[in-house]
């Protein structure tokens, strides 16, 4: 007996359909078709909600918190005679809100400017993607800050930003600065940039959207002088086995932060001669993700000097007097440092490239 199957033109197109859907699901995947952006950042915003509820709602600062590791507040042991002398400026967030304080020795405050991101940003166009721009001002946080002899502070908010020692803005950059800030020989300031790099990928095999950071040089009247992509450097000086070590995944993801610059400072003009490999002007740079420190020419943007560790994920390099570079190794360990030892301060001669630790790595200097 011959059975009909009058539901199979039916079976057979809802089939075709599944097997269609599926396959432009792979595809959307893989090349950014719609709708697999507008997928992925939609969940990411419901998950950045979720995190940052407390945030949103102003109920609690949880992401400016951590447990104190001592008893009581503010300077909890005052010992003159073992603490370098003068006045600290520091960025965090007190009470209510970010602050910078400048703070004399024994903790009391000198001076205070509040910061509100909202009240010195109008808008905030010039930071993408869009789920990078703040909500509330508890959802900031400061990067480099610089206290100048007039009073006045210039620090990383979503741009670079100058005050007067009364909190009014004096200018302020509309360009996304973050970490370090140092100043130059000629007044004008180093800092870390970013632009985002969300259509067509500069850099294949990365895909987008990227992260680009950029060095940054700024004048003191709040002007950018030149800006230079940390990328464009290692690809023009053949620094791609660096970059592209152990198969790192370069999938398209709006966060990914490819070399993580977080600090640039020029050779000061005291300490030329201390350095025969290098000139004035030269450029001393961290790169966390490669866990790389260049020396750069920003004229020529040569790379003239280079190493990989033994540092692992380091932040805050600098040129020393006697003619070493001093690396802050943060490690890349548990808080406790049970399996590397935490955090050590590292200093290394760029011509020998013999390594010593200043501090770190023994039982009564744990730091992390």
């Amino acid at each position: 007996m011959i059975k009909r199957f009058d539901n199979l033109p039916k079976v057979m197109f809802f089939l075709s359909l599944t097997v269609s859907v599926y396959a432009y699901g792979v595809l959307s995947h893989k090349y950014n078709l719609f709708p697999f952006l507008q997928i992925r950042d939609a969940v990411g915003s419901v998950e950045l909600v979720v995190d940052e509820f407390f945030m949103f709602t102003r109920i609690k600062p949880d992401k400016h918190l951590f447990k104190a590791r001592y008893e009581g507040n503010g300077v909890v042991q005052y010992d003159p005679e073992h603490m370098e002398p003068g006045s600290t400026l520091i960025t965090s967030f007190f009470e209510d809100g970010l602050q910078i304080r400048l703070l004399a020795e024994d903790g009391s405050v000198i001076n205070r400017w509040p910061v509100s991101t909202h009240a010195i940003w109008e808008n905030f166009d010039h930071i993408m993607p869009e789920s990078d721009r703040p909500k509330t001002d508890w959802n900031a946080v400061f990067n480099g800050a610089i206290l100048l002899p007039d009073g006045a502070v210039v620090f990383n908010m979503f741009g670079l930003v100058k005050m007067d020692r009364c909190g009014s803005v004096i200018w302020k950059v509309p360009v996304f600065t973050h970490h370090s800030l140092e100043l130059s020989p000629r007044g004008s300031y180093w800092t870390g940039g970013r632009r985002y790099v969300g259509e067509k990928s500069k850099h294949p095999p990365i895909k987008v959207p990227y992260i680009i950071d950029t060095i940054m040089e700024v004048s003191g009247e709040g002007k950018v002088l030149r800006e230079i992509a940390v990328l464009d450097i290692l690809f023009k000086n053949d620094m791609l086995p660096v970059l592209f070590a152990n198969n790192r995944d370069f999938s398209p993801n709006s966060e990914l932060d490819v070399v993580h610059l977080n600090d640039v400072e020029e050779i000061p003009t005291d300490r030329i001669d201390r350095f025969p490999m290098f000139d004035a002007g030269d450029l001393l740079v961290s790169l966390r993700q490669p866990n790389m420190v260049i020396v750069l020419d920003p004229d020529t943007e040569k790379i003239k000097w280079h190493q990989t560790g033994p540092w692992i994920q380091q932040h805050d390099v600098d040129w020393q007097l006697d003619g070493t570079i001093t690396v802050f190794d943060n490690g890349f360990d548990s808080s406790n440092g049970e399996h590397f030892g935490g955090s050590n301060v590292v200093s290394i001669d760029p011509i020998s490239r013999a390594v010593s630790y200043l501090y770190g790595n023994q039982p009564d200097q744990d730091i992390y």
